[in-house]
């Protein structure tokens, strides 16, 4: 008969990972600068973590576009290209609008009353023109929206690229590039949508939120979430 332990089990996480974490972390964070030159003696000092499994680490996160390696030059923070923006807009309004349709059709009652109450606190963001608390609150919402999401693959492959996309556009906003009026009625859409429970609907809203409908040329130089 097997013996109950003690204590749940505690997860073991691997160097690797933990350097990933950390380092995707302080990207995040604005610690490591966008373009700033990363040396394998100085993240030892500051991981605490070998050499090894902190290059291991360095690859993942190049693979997922929040490093940039070129062979015996240099390994940096990835420098996003401003002019690419609209391209990562698009790329992932429609990642994340698959996502959304995939997800909607399967959400029970208390799901979506949490998802509509996340809704809410983008919508005041967007309503009190806070282009920050904005960037933080919507990105959670998605964050809940892939978490419910009953389709693995779709998930893993969303999580994949996800992180550089963000990266991307975080680091290339400006402070001309809200438009606020798109995301309200997009927000306001998505939410009618997900009451609903119209996946078609929800996705379209997404779709109108990473402004996909408009020609790639007429976006770039529009104001964007």
């Amino acid at each position: 008969m097997p013996v109950p332990a003690a204590h749940p089990p505690v997860e073991r996480r691997s160097l690797r990972e933990m350097a990933v974490d950390r380092i995707r972390t302080a990207i995040f964070d604005g610690t490591l600068e966008p373009g700033e030159h990363l040396n394998d003696q100085e993240l030892q000092s500051w991981l605490g973590i070998s050499r090894t499994p902190i290059r291991e680490a360095l690859n993942d996160l190049a693979r997922v576009g929040l490093i940039e390696m070129a062979a015996q030059r240099y390994t940096r923070v990835a420098l996003p290209d401003p002019a690419q923006r609209t391209e990562v807009l698009q790329t992932l309004g429609a990642m994340l609008g698959g996502v959304v349709r995939v997800t909607v059709p399967g959400l029970g009652a208390s799901q979506i009353k949490r998802l509509t109450r996340s809704l809410d606190q983008v919508i005041v963001a967007v309503t009190d023109r806070d282009a920050e608390e904005h960037g933080r609150l919507y990105w959670a919402f998605f964050d809940e929206i892939i978490a419910a999401c009953p389709n693995a693959t779709l998930v893993t492959a969303t999580k994949d690229i996800i992180d550089g996309l963000a990266y991307r556009l975080a680091a290339t906003r400006g402070d001309t590039d809200m438009d606020w009026s798109v995301l309200d009625d997009g927000y306001h859409a998505l939410r009618t949508a997900l009451g609903g429970g119209d996946p078609i609907a929800a996705e379209l809203a997404v779709e109108s939120i990473f402004r996909l409908s408009e020609p790639l040329i007429s976006v770039s130089s529009s104001p964007q979430p």
